[in-house]
């Protein structure tokens, strides 16, 4: 946790942004507040810069947040 990534939104969805980090690998920027919109992150396509705030492996899921 902690690294720095830069990586690819490739989807935007009423739970977050989810991003492209490695290929095949693809993390969730989680929308925290109701005043959040997916939108914030950037447009599908946008390029980036995140941390790795989790990573649950059982689950196969990594969090994001903006760097």
């Amino acid at each position: 946790m902690g690294s720095k990534l830069r990586g690819i939104v490739t989807v935007l969805s009423p739970i977050g942004a989810f991003v492209e980090v490695a290929d095949g690998i693809q993390g969730l920027i989680p929308v925290r507040t109701p005043a959040e919109t997916p939108a914030e992150v950037g447009h599908i396509g946008a390029e980036v810069a995140v941390v790795v705030t989790g990573i649950d492996r059982e689950r196969r899921q990594v969090t994001l947040s903006l760097s």
